[in-house]
């Protein structure tokens, strides 16, 4: 073999020895630093490479305990039928289900999730968790199973600038659809901090709404997923004007070091891709065709990374928990039997929690109301504080005080532990309740036509969500006015002959005035008994301003906001459409064409009914030109600039003003304005938090007296306005008059000899409900007892109490004790004015209290 082939032969064997080293020096590298992009649909799950507590653990018990946040949709939330549902719900599920393990899901403040994986309250965490730089160093965290990418469509001949940051948005009218990864990103960074009025994001039920709405120039933008985006600007009319603005990459986040779980889980969300299980979940419930995930765990640019902290560490070296154990009383059995309870009537909700975390309870934390599926579902609940001291792995009982919604219906009302710093902890726990709908009244007879006036109308029974047509003929007379009881007349003239037609959302009375020649007036009222339809969509809002009249060429500014289950959405000017296919949330301006009485209609329909809303306006012929003022021209949308509009009490009545005992009243109201909170008290007791901009409720006081009814309205910048309305009640309640009745102890029996008054800075309360339970707080813990009250007999029962013990102040564990031990010895009762004494059986006196205004 010559030196020239034996060069060659040996180059090529050097040559095949580095092309096979790259080669295994590439295998090594794919199977240590990247997971498997796809594994093969018959894939099994990876055999245990580590004694991890956490796989330890689940092997165990069979079951993977998933923490979520249920307040995100579509990635987690609450089905009309209070069910956990979302992709994120149903993708730990299928998880779980093919590594043959019972999935149990703990709702909870999504500030919290990460405590709950450091304490081992939960296994795993699923509620849309973006990928963060700063959560990977305290996290572990699956493959990514969601990519979404945002796209800002414009008009194609439009020429707002391209949208690069998302405070670029604020200064347009944008749409988005309801309840996604959008419209809750846009209200959290630009509506509630108020860069955008919530007028100018209109969201929609369906997006493909809002893109024709694009096109027809009634918003600037949409806001949505890329790819509808693509497929509107290939249907036309349309230019994508923006994108990748709020980037997200969601994966299921694990405690450090738990390689075991972290792989088995990983080994199904492969199969999932593979099989296309996954990509089906995601259209699913996204709507979208999913957009393809990253082969790696993402590096988020740190604009990315402000999202609402996954973990917030509490300022103490510690960790915070809660962990609900028990409800104490009122149990909903998950909300299949939600409990009745009276509208308007106060009641107490307690629960037994457990301290779950690292960290001791003070009196800086409070139990806090947290929303619920609908704006009553509050009830009024305030910031509830622990009282004593808590240490970790101690259960406690903690009872809220509240009062149930005046709309019959069926409410639960979320509540979530808040620590030192104001930050969200531990499982969300709820209270549920049904207001039953009240007894169909016989209704009035229609009005017996008298001589000269002839008011009729065409039903007086109806669906909410119907209508009623009036009619009237009246002669020889000066004025004829048509409107609702209890709203100001003088702003509703009608001809003498006409008709109108009325859609009451509740039981509501109307009058026809008649002011005679001979200036006396005549009044005939008609009342319309409206029976709620609980599944129908709620219109939480719908204003008009001007609200009552304007000149013909002016026009009106028209908002609302419906909630609930709603397909369609319509707005109408009498008979002429003005919005089909309308957002669930938005504004528009109308100028009506002629002179007279119009009628705005606000229509929601969706599979539990039909709900309507009319306002009217009435439309005048300006003045004679030689005096006229130039007409104003329709007033601009407010530029995020401008003054905020102070909140304005438009309307505030109640319809009758004077009932009998157990009859009840409509309180109605409509507000306009830059508005924050809108709240009704009735004698102070809160009715209606966070009441919508406009509506009706009924109520039906059970006390004989005069009670104040009273509207407060707050705004942006801290202006406020109120408006009071006073109510007549002519008869006494029937029953004991205890029952309903709440109080504060002034002094109290010691068991000895002597009446002792309650020590300065404590406070030991009674509360009787309608279901035979006294509770309130003895000074340190919360008690309950059975009472049966006669008049004026009294039995009550031994009190169950808690255990925390106060140390100050001095003496406040022994006035506990003396309290609850003298409630047993209760035989009689007398109420005097505001002050309740009980007695015992030989007329002794055991305990006296004074009234207590919820």
């Amino acid at each position: 073999m010559s030196d020239r082939t034996y060069n060659i032969i040996l180059a090529i064997l050097i040559t095949v020895a580095c092309v096979i080293a790259a080669a295994l020096m590439y295998v090594i590298y794919r199977s240590v630093a990247q997971p498997p992009v796809t594994p093969t649909p018959t894939a099994t799950a990876v055999a245990p490479s580590g004694n991890d507590e956490a796989w330890q653990r689940v092997q165990s018990s069979g079951i993977l305990r998933a923490g979520t946040s249920a307040d995100y949709p579509p990635f987690a939330f609450r089905t009309a039928e209070f069910e956990l549902d979302g992709l994120d719900i149903a993708l730990i599920r299928e998880i779980g289900r093919r590594l043959g393990l019972s999935v149990v899901l703990d709702d909870m403040a999504f500030e919290g999730l990460g405590g709950a994986l450091q304490v081992q309250q939960v296994d795993v965490a699923i509620a849309a968790i973006s990928v963060t730089p700063e959560r990977s160093e305290l996290f572990d965290f699956s493959d990514v199973y969601f990519v979404s990418e945002d796209a800002v469509l414009a008009r194609a001949d439009s020429t707002i600038p391209t949208i690069t940051r998302v405070e670029d948005l604020a200064r347009y009218r944008v749409g988005v659809e309801r309840s996604t990864v959008y419209s809750n990103w846009l209200t959290q960074t630009l509506v509630d901090p108020g860069f955008m009025p919530s007028s100018q994001l209109s969201q929609y039920e369906d997006i493909s709404f809002a893109v024709r709405d694009l096109r027809d120039g009634r918003i600037d933008l949409v806001v949505l997923d890329k790819p509808p985006a693509e497929v509107a600007v290939n249907q036309g009319g349309v230019k994508i004007n923006g994108q990748g603005l709020n980037i997200q990459f969601f994966a299921i986040g694990l405690s450090k070091g738990e390689p075991t779980l972290q792989g088995q889980i990983n080994t199904v969300l492969g199969q999932m891709m593979a099989d296309g299980s996954l990509n089906a979940l995601v259209e699913q419930y996204i709507g979208v065709a999913p957009m393809p995930l990253p082969t790696s765990v993402p590096t988020v640019p740190p604009t990315q990374a402000t999202a609402t902290p996954f973990f917030t560490p509490t300022p103490a070296p510690c960790v915070d928990g809660m962990k609900f154990v028990a409800d104490l009383n009122l149990d909903d059995k998950n909300m299949t039997a939600p409990p009745p309870m009276p509208p308007g009537q106060p009641f107490r909700k307690g629960w037994r929690i457990r301290n779950s975390g690292t960290c001791t309870w003070d009196s800086r934390y409070t139990l806090d109301p947290d929303g619920g599926n609908s704006p009553a579902a509050t009830m009024g609940g305030r910031p509830t504080p622990i009282q004593g001291l808590v240490p970790p792995g101690a259960e406690y009982d903690i009872f809220v005080y509240l009062v149930a919604p005046l709309t019959p219906g069926i409410y639960q009302g979320f509540w979530v532990m808040h620590n030192p710093a104001n930050l969200k902890f531990g499982n969300r726990i709820w209270v549920g309740i049904e207001v039953p709908s009240p007894p169909t009244a016989t209704p009035l007879p229609t009005q017996t036509p008298s001589p000269g006036i002839n008011f009729t109308v065409d039903r007086t029974q109806i669906f909410a969500g119907e209508c009623v047509t009036f009619r009237w003929s009246v002669s020889n007379v000066q004025a004829v006015y048509f409107y609702e009881q209890g709203l100001p007349w003088q702003q509703y003239p009608v001809a003498p002959i006409g008709s109108s037609v009325q859609c009451p959302p509740v039981t509501t009375t109307y009058d026809l005035r008649v002011l005679k020649r001979d200036n006396t007036t005549e009044v005939r009222e008609i009342t319309i008994f409206v029976q709620p339809k609980p599944g129908a969509p709620v219109i939480d809002r719908f204003t008009v301003v001007p609200s009552t009249q304007i000149t013909l060429g002016q026009c009106v500014d028209i908002t609302w906001q419906v909630s609930g289950n709603v397909n369609t959405v319509r707005l109408r000017r009498d008979s002429t459409m003005l919005w089909d296919g309308a957002p669930v949330s938005g504004t528009t301006q109308d100028c009506p064409p002629a002179v007279g009485q119009v009628n705005y209609i606000l229509e929601a329909t969706g599979t539990g009914g039909t709900s309507r809303l009319q306002r009217p306006v009435t439309v005048v012929a300006p003045p004679p030109l030689s005096t006229a003022t130039p007409f104003p021209s329709p007033t601009p949308p407010v530029p995020p600039t401008a003054t905020v509009a102070p909140p304005v009490i438009l309307t505030f009545a109640l319809n009758p003003q004077q009932i009998e005992a157990g009859q009840c009243t409509t309180v109605s109201w409509q507000v306009t304005g830059e508005v924050t909170k809108i709240t009704i008290s009735r004698d102070g007791a809160i009715l209606l938090d966070n009441a919508p901009y406009n509506g009706r409720e009924q109520d039906c006081p059970a006390e004989a007296g005069a009670h104040v009814y009273r509207l407060d309205a707050e705004g942006r910048t801290g202006l406020t306005a109120f408006a009071q309305q006073t109510l007549t009640v002519t008869a006494a309640p029937s029953g004991p008059p205890l029952v309903g009745t709440s109080w504060f102890l002034q002094s109290y029996f010691d068991g000895v000899g002597a009446q002792l008054n309650v020590l300065p800075g404590t406070a030991i309360t009674a509360v009787f409900d309608g279901s035979g339970t006294l509770s309130g707080s003895s000074g340190c813990n919360s008690y309950t007892a059975t009472y049966n009250a006669g008049d004026p007999a009294l039995t009550i029962g031994a009190a169950a109490g808690g255990q925390v013990f106060c140390a100050e102040p001095e003496g406040i564990m022994q006035q506990e004790q003396a309290y609850l031990a003298a409630l047993p010895g209760a035989a009689f009762y007398e109420i005097s004015g505001e002050t309740l004494t009980i007695f015992g059986r030989s007329r002794n006196v055991l305990l006296q209290y004074t009234a207590r205004r919820q």
